[in-house]
């Protein structure tokens, strides 16, 4: 089910798997405000249908923040993530390594400093991710 569309993201759900899928954007040439309100708009989503799983597709993501605004810019959205009940996140990872290397680097932090309060997994493949978020649903 299509919850959400905009130009920069489009949120998909499936009911019956409790997942919402990503399809994290090229950020090339958006301003921190646009992906500010797109984060918004998925963190509302996860709160209003109670999502627990949460797969992000960040395969041909690509964005012209430096690296300081960039892991700023995860370190917030962690945050926010650990405001919601989300149990799993899968996320399907680039091929750059130094991007990969500021999502660990905030994904440490954040649960440094928050505890993050969800299991989360890169992963290469789709059906590799999907099949671990519906592990041990109740």
């Amino acid at each position: 089910m299509l919850l959400h569309k905009d130009g920069l993201i489009e949120l998909k759900y499936d009911v019956v798997l409790d997942i919402l899928s990503l399809k994290w954007p090229d950020m090339s040439g958006m301003t921190l405000p646009e992906i500010e309100f797109s984060l918004q708009k998925l963190i509302d989503t996860l709160r209003h249908y109670d999502i627990k799983n949460l797969l992000i597709d960040s395969r041909e993501s690509k964005t012209d923040l430096d690296n300081e605004e960039h892991l700023a810019l995860m370190l917030r959205f962690s945050e926010y993530l650990t405001s919601t009940r989300l149990k799993k996140m899968a996320r399907l990872a680039t091929t750059d390594l130094n991007r990969e290397n500021i999502v660990d680097y905030a994904v440490g932090e954040t649960n440094n400093r928050l505890g993050i309060t969800f299991e989360i997994r890169n992963f290469a493949d789709e059906a590799g991710a999907l099949k671990w978020l519906r592990e041990n649903q109740n």
